[in-house]
């Protein structure tokens, strides 16, 4: 028999909600961070939030400047399995590794139902950026769960899934030290099974400029997020803005599937220099490392030119010229080989926009720094 896939669909965006603007300019060696910013439900807490009134949204208050202090279907486990028992099974020494879904389902059950739980999920090769999240989520929960999974179903043809870095025991250090409770670290036979056929397909961002760029990405963060959620079932979860598309479809299934969850946008975490956070910088050579804060320069310039229109009597700011000043920076690097996009794009939909006024915009772009394709984006308000 032929099994058909299953597609549950979800509806297209309709609400970014409002993306809280930069505060100051961004200077070595402090850390900007440039924060989406969305409506909260009750119990959240892990901003102060403005008292919610009928027919109000809650708003999640700006942070300030802060420095920062599968393919390989079988790889969590077999690392795993190079870890003592006393580590891993040792409750006085967390976290407490789970390979299965049904070791991580059998602590939720165990979990009053008063306990807040906080959760981070990311693909593993950690740094700043994600212990930010588990920071945060420590601070303001009870119990802090992380997973840690390479997902196949969000990589294309031709990306980098057999190369992405993958280091469990190193990663599980780095959370123990900030108290993280449990790490569910599954392989890709236990989160897609041989008869797997359901996926959650977001529809709309396809048509975004990295939907496009990656075609079937947004599918594959979707399905994965949503069997997170299901497993896990936290009450925070926490992601960074630095993929801003993607923050913005966990936050609409997280809405449209009804699902018992806060989800957290957190600012973009950035190197002394500006580079944003991520686990792909690694893949960059010392020489293309150096040059690689040209991305973020190129946003501010667009800053710039955003703020400068009222000095020359403008309201509002061409969208192209917007993206030609972004464009016209990355060009001047050499080392900069290819510009997969820079989009203009409104705050309520991520749909590209020609006039940007006093409603603002994000800025985002993809380009490849040498082989390594990096994104980053900017709010423009």
């Amino acid at each position: 028999m032929k099994l058909t896939m299953i597609a549950a669909r979800v509806l297209a965006p309709s609400s970014l909600r409002n993306l809280a603007p930069i505060k100051r300019p961004f200077t070595s060696p402090a850390i900007h961070r440039n924060k989406l910013s969305y409506p909260s439900f009750s119990r959240c807490s892990s901003y102060n939030l403005i008292s919610h009134q009928p027919g109000q949204n809650n708003y999640l208050q700006s942070p300030q400047f802060k420095s920062p202090p599968l393919h390989h279907r079988n790889n969590s486990a077999s690392m795993m399995s190079t870890m003592s028992n006393e580590e891993t099974n040792d409750e006085s020494s967390k976290p407490l590794i789970h390979p299965t879904v049904e070791s991580i389902r059998s602590i939720r059950k165990s979990i009053h139902p008063s306990t807040t739980i906080g959760f981070v999920p990311t693909m593993g090769a950690l740094h700043e950026g994600h212990l930010s999240l588990a920071r945060e989520a420590r601070l303001k929960n009870d119990i802090v769960i992380a997973s840690i999974f390479v997902n196949p179903t969000q990589f294309g043809e031709g990306e980098d899934l057999d190369k992405y870095p993958r280091q469990l025991e190193e990663d599980v250090a780095k959370l123990r030290e900030i108290g993280v409770d449990h790490v569910f670290a599954p392989n890709a036979d236990v989160m897609y099974g041989k008869n797997h056929v359901t996926f959650v397909e977001p529809t709309g961002f396809d048509e975004t400029k990295e939907g496009i760029s990656r075609p079937g990405h947004f599918r594959g963060v979707a399905t994965i997020v949503t069997k997170l959620f299901n497993i896990v079932q936290p009450t925070n979860a926490y992601f960074g803005q630095k993929d801003a598309v993607q923050c913005i479809v966990i936050r609409r299934i997280a809405q449209d599937l009804d699902m018992d969850v806060n989800v957290q946008i957190m600012d973009t975490v950035r190197e002394e220099d500006g580079l944003a956070m991520s686990s792909r910088n690694a893949y960059l050579t010392k020489e293309e490392r150096e040059r690689a804060p040209i991305v973020y320069q190129s946003l501010r310039i667009a800053l710039e030119l955003f703020d400068s229109r009222f000095a020359r009597g403008e309201e509002e700011v061409n969208a192209d010229d917007l993206r030609e000043a972004v464009t016209s920076v990355l060009e001047s690097e050499p080392m900069i080989s290819e510009i997969d996009y820079v989009a203009i794009d409104d705050l309520e939909n991520m749909r590209p926009m020609e006039k940007v006024g006093d409603a603002g915009c994000v800025v985002s772009l993809a380009c490849k720094l040498g082989s390594v394709r990096l994104i980053d984006n900017i709010v423009l308000r």
